[in-house]
């Protein structure tokens, strides 16, 4: 089932301090930049300047926090979980006692919004961490005219219709 839409958007994550991605991120980039030009995509931003965010007690970027919240009430409100493409762990500093809990993002992930609806988070996995719902799927099945597929998921209301991110690519 196609679905026409003026509404869909992407925000698209590349991680910055990974080496090595740099060409596979390019090709997810261009792929994004293609759809929108080609109009499947009311809009599209995309962030590279994301790494390793703390929790909400210890960042100073609460954009980056209250995404990554946003993110993980979508996977839970349709049964799926964000690990282990997402990582959460505590990251301690030599030569201190200080520990942080951290979130890593993904090499590549990409957030579909309608309107002010959170539709979908890739990649996002199962229980058992198989990722069922990936970036390439998603570019896929939009490149192919194909939104229906996003009718499978539960939608979560946010409360912007713009990125909290500033595009920096």
């Amino acid at each position: 089932m196609t679905r026409h839409t003026d509404d869909l958007r992407v925000e698209c994550y590349l991680r910055g301090d990974t080496y090595g991605t740099y060409d596979r991120q390019q090709a997810v980039l261009q792929r994004v930049d293609a759809l929108e030009s080609e109009g499947v995509l009311a809009d599209a931003d995309v962030d590279a300047s994301w790494q390793r965010i703390r929790t909400p007690e210890q960042d100073s970027r609460d954009d980056a926090v209250e995404t990554y919240e946003e993110f993980r009430e979508w996977a839970a409100t349709n049964g799926y979980s964000l690990e282990p493409a997402f990582e959460r762990r505590q990251r301690s500093y030599v030569g201190t006692d200080v520990v942080h809990d951290v979130v890593v993002f993904p090499l590549v992930s990409v957030a579909v919004y309608e309107s002010n609806d959170l539709v979908a988070v890739l990649p996002s996995s199962d229980e058992d961490g198989q990722i069922h719902f990936g970036v390439q799927d998603c570019l896929d099945a939009l490149e192919a005219g194909e939104t229906g597929w996003l009718e499978q998921f539960s939608r979560i209301g946010v409360d912007r219709v713009e990125p909290r991110l500033a595009a920096t690519v």
